[in-house]
């Protein structure tokens, strides 16, 4: 059959799906799948999943973008060139074990044992398979014969173990995330992870960033867990379809192609083979302002994080596609407890977060692409519980109400004192645009009621340190963003009295709260599950172990020559084996 036989039987077969999802004859994932085995990525299955509303218009609609994704498919990639993608924060290492945020580099570099579905499910992609007995206690991966990392070292059951259980041992994050985890094994070519009771949120840490899979030889080699260790700065030994070329904080970060990458597992990879680009390269664009204006311009190729401002320019330009959902993400304040003097007593915090004009802060800064957090979790999460809501709306004269209730009055310059100390303190904030106008937000509404905060405007790695310390080394409070596929499995690991002062930045020490965290992690049924998220969430919202601000959507935008470039909602970046350049 000639090219054109083949794009005009590609476009049939789309347009015959589409009749048989809207008629009902296929599911949602059926269709997905079809759409997949046509050729047609996450982005375009995306749209034309939503076009398909059901009734005429939408089915029209349905299929004639399916007939432009469909033809696009059918002629076929281009193999070769250069990805520019400009990237809103500052670029962290690429050690899963010791970073503490992973950047889309590491969807390029490294795969995870498993990761999420379409539908928010779990899928093999460095396993061929994964399962888990009917007692909940024993999980099995099935890993691939044969496989090697970049380096060309084994990456078999015994490496994938190994790595697995050094996050469980190692990571900042790891060993609170994995408390009801008792350790890993190999059985011939099969990790098997025992578990010391039935937790529904065994698998989720499996999927991100801190759990992909590297060579630990090369890690070990490279001074693993200490401090001057150069994995992940001078080199790195990943397993997937690009390696490690450049890493300068500051400015960017460069991938190349990995000739013998074998595939990946994923099931809605549509390449099977090793990538099509040559390269790709991450400008750090920490400026918001600067970042549509370099896509528009033929700077940059992708762009993950457009300033909200730019967004409706950027939808009206037809060269490009701009792709928004939910986002797992948070803005909210640290308010360190070394400082008891401030934020000791959770009257002056609920009079602090009162203060806050949460919607106004979405609407203004976020152009609406957003909402306003009332307790940890953003509203769009599956456990969300609306409760939280009776907690921390904006309401400044009962503000002003807590804070003299906890003893605060005006001093000199209407500036609050309570027995002898000003309620005036440092506020650490990392230098990127969106966060800084939250910041500036805050602190101009905490003016209002008498509370001054000093704003320190410092670089990615400053304002980690500016958290991090123990005891008063830490800044009395900061602006924290945090992004991360599940909720609950990170906030749990903010607030727990274990992992002070880090990941628990704020040093909180509540027993209620450490209780609601073991119940959780004893939660075997989505039933349990749900009543241990919700009792932690209204914890939170009454005694703010941190002060919940809003989480915003994400935004992508890409030229339309890119193609294959898939963003989609329970993944925080697009996976890079499928993308390639039309010009």
């Amino acid at each position: 059959m000639n090219a054109r036989g083949s794009q005009d039987d590609s476009v049939a077969r789309a347009s015959e799906l589409v009749e048989s999802y809207q008629s009902r004859q296929i599911d949602r994932r059926q269709f997905g799948k079809g759409l997949f085995g046509l050729g047609i990525g996450v982005s375009a299955a995306s749209v034309i999943l939503a076009a398909c509303g059901g009734d005429d218009d939408d089915g029209v609609a349905a299929v004639a973008t399916t007939t432009t994704a469909a033809a696009a498919a059918a002629a076929g990639p281009t193999i070769g060139g250069l990805l520019r993608e400009g990237y809103n924060r500052d670029v962290s290492k690429h050690d899963p074990i010791t970073t503490n945020w992973y950047d889309p580099a590491f969807s390029a570099i490294y795969e995870t044992v498993v990761t999420d579905g379409l539908d928010g499910d779990t899928v093999p992609q460095f396993a061929s398979a994964m399962s888990v007995s009917d007692d909940g206690l024993t999980y099995t991966f099935d890993i691939p014969e044969g496989r090697v990392s970049h380096s060309g070292g084994a990456m078999g059951a015994a490496q994938v173990a190994e790595v697995l259980q050094t996050v469980k041992d190692v990571s900042f994050i790891g060993g609170v995330s994995t408390v009801p985890m008792e350790g890993y094994s190999v059985e011939g070519n099969q990790v098997i992870l025992k578990m010391k009771n039935p937790w529904l949120g065994a698998i989720n840490p499996h999927k991100t960033g801190y759990w992909a899979l590297l060579n630990p030889d090369t890690w070990n080699a490279a001074g693993g867990s200490d401090p001057s260790s150069t994995y992940g700065t001078d080199s790195a030994d990943g397993t997937g379809p690009f390696t490690h070329e450049e890493w300068v904080p500051g400015s960017h970060t460069l991938v190349k192609r990995w000739e013998d990458y074998p595939g990946s597992n994923t099931p809605y990879v549509t390449n099977p083979g090793k990538a099509y680009l040559d390269e790709i390269r991450w400008s750090v664009i920490t400026e918001a302002g600067q970042r549509a204006t370099q896509l528009e311009t033929g700077e940059l190729d992708t762009l993950i994080g457009p300033s909200f401002a730019d967004l409706e320019r950027l939808k009206g330009n037809s060269d490009l596609t701009v792709i928004q959902h939910p986002e797992w993400s948070g803005y909210m304040l640290t308010m360190n407890r070394d400082y008891p003097e401030f934020f000791g007593d959770t009257l002056t915090r609920q009079g602090l977060s009162h203060a806050i004009n949460r919607q106004g802060m979405v609407d203004a800064i976020l152009f609406g692409n957003g909402d306003a957090t009332y307790g940890p979790f953003p509203k769009t999460d599956r456990q969300y519980d609306p409760g939280v809501e009776e907690f921390n709306q904006f309401d400044v004269e009962m503000a002003k109400a807590k804070l003299a209730e906890a003893g605060w009055v005006a001093g000199d310059g209407g500036v609050l004192e309570r027995d002898g100390t000003r309620f005036e303190f440092d506020y650490s904030v990392e230098d990127e645009t969106t966060q800084k106008l939250v910041a500036e937000s805050v602190s101009a509404q905490f003016r209002e009621i008498g509370v001054v905060a000093n704003l320190k405007v410092v670089d990615r790695a400053v304002a980690f340190e500016k958290i991090s310390g123990a005891g008063r080394d830490a800044a009395p409070m900061a602006l924290f963003f945090w992004l991360w596929p599940v909720p609950l499995d990170i906030l749990v690991i903010f607030s727990s009295s274990e992992t002070i002062p880090v990941p628990n930045f704020t040093h909180v020490n509540d027993p209620a709260i450490d209780a609601a965290i073991d119940t959780w992690r004893q939660a075997g049924t989505v039933e349990a599950a749900q009543a241990a998220s919700s009792a932690f969430q209204m914890l939170w919202a009454e005694s703010l172990p941190y002060l919940s601000l809003m989480n915003q959507n994400a935004a992508f935008v890409h030229h339309n020559y890119g193609k294959g470039w898939q963003p989609f909602v329970w993944n925080l970046y697009p996976l890079y084996n499928d993308v390639w350049m039309d010009k």
